[in-house]
């Protein structure tokens, strides 16, 4: 035959202090946990200068070239380009299409908007064999996307 073992319950004074080293730890920590950067995670300066520098790199494309190939190819860079910032920023998924749903509570609903709207010209681009845009709706799709690496 088992035994049933009885369970233990801590006394009153055992809560309290317990409660009370889980609070010190809890603000002891707090430094570390890297809260000033919300909930997903931060950027760190370098990251930071290096999106900004390819930011600054596919605006100059779109801003002096009339080539739809070098059009098409700063959409897919830009598309990247986003989708690197979102791992860097810690939002999980296989695809960017992953990491974007991922991230939908986190950024400004119309800005989501404008980043999905990208990626579906990125996608068309990529996998639709004769897809054609003006010149100017690669560009425009280009700059939703950068216009996200701004904010960050």
């Amino acid at each position: 035959m088992t035994k049933k073992r009885q369970q233990y319950k801590p006394t009153m004074l055992e809560t309290i202090i317990s409660g009370l080293f889980k609070g010190i730890w809890w603000i002891l920590t707090l430094p570390f946990k890297g809260l000033s950067r919300g909930k997903r995670g931060g950027i760190s300066v370098k990251d930071r200068n290096h999106l900004a520098a390819k930011r600054n790199e596919i605006a100059s494309i779109l801003q002096g070239s009339q080539s739809s190939i070098e059009l098409r190819h700063a959409v897919s860079e830009a598309d990247k380009l986003v989708d690197y910032a979102l791992q860097l920023k810690g939002y999980s998924g296989n695809t960017m299409a992953d990491r974007l749903k991922n991230a939908r509570d986190y950024i400004d609903r119309d800005m989501y908007n404008e980043i999905w709207e990208g990626h579906i010209v990125r996608n068309k681009i990529a996998h639709e064999h004769e897809f054609e845009l003006h010149n100017s709706e690669y560009k425009e799709a280009a700059n939703k996307l950068l216009k996200y690496l701004k904010t960050l």
